[in-house]
């Protein structure tokens, strides 16, 4: 009987731990109660990058593309559906439009910037923007563009077309802008 004690007062003390862990964390390597901050944890900045301030979001959207270059007239930026990565058929008329352009223009280099729409972590729409900038300038070297004049910035969710929460609106931003500088 005494066993029987033991083992019942066991399982409502494990009840009630559990129980108790339930609104915080059952990983005991961390705290169970959130720790409440006075300031936002900002991370320090990349070297020869500017910082932006994280609750600027809009203005975030009006900083200017990297210095010295500009958008290439008459050429729309390549769109991408959700977890698309690579560049599809279609892409390729609007490309060979680029490929041409720097072809003539011999001394000019393109940066590619990728844009993700504002779903993902901030890391897994900077790699999503870096390998669909990347899939271009794979595109524009195999067709003759020489890979020193292709420069990416993966630029993620960080300057959006637009800040609705709509899937029409998430779909502006997933895109590869060109841009173009001459020497």
């Amino acid at each position: 009987m005494r066993g029987a004690t033991r083992s019942t007062f066991a399982s409502l003390a494990l009840g009630l731990a559990l129980a108790g862990c339930s609104t915080g964390s059952w990983q005991l390597w961390k705290s169970s109660s959130p720790v409440a901050t006075a300031h936002p944890v900002v991370r320090a900045p990349e070297p020869g990058k500017a910082e932006y301030p994280a609750a600027a979001v809009e203005a975030e959207a009006a900083v200017p593309p990297a210095a010295n270059f500009t958008a290439l007239p008459g050429l729309p930026d390549v769109r991408f559906r959700p977890g698309q990565l690579g560049i599809v058929k279609s892409d390729e008329k609007v490309l060979d439009t680029v490929v041409k352009w720097l072809k003539a223009h011999p001394t000019a280099v393109v940066m590619l910037e990728g844009h993700t729409d504002d779903l993902g972590t901030r890391e897994s729409n900077r790699v999503a923007a870096e390998s669909r900038a990347a899939s271009i300038k794979s595109y524009l070297v195999a067709n003759g563009v020489e890979p020193v004049r292709i420069a990416i910035e993966p630029v993620g969710s960080e300057r959006p077309l637009c800040f609705e929460k709509t899937d029409t609106c998430r779909a502006r931003n997933r895109r590869v802008h060109v841009l173009v500088r001459r020497p």
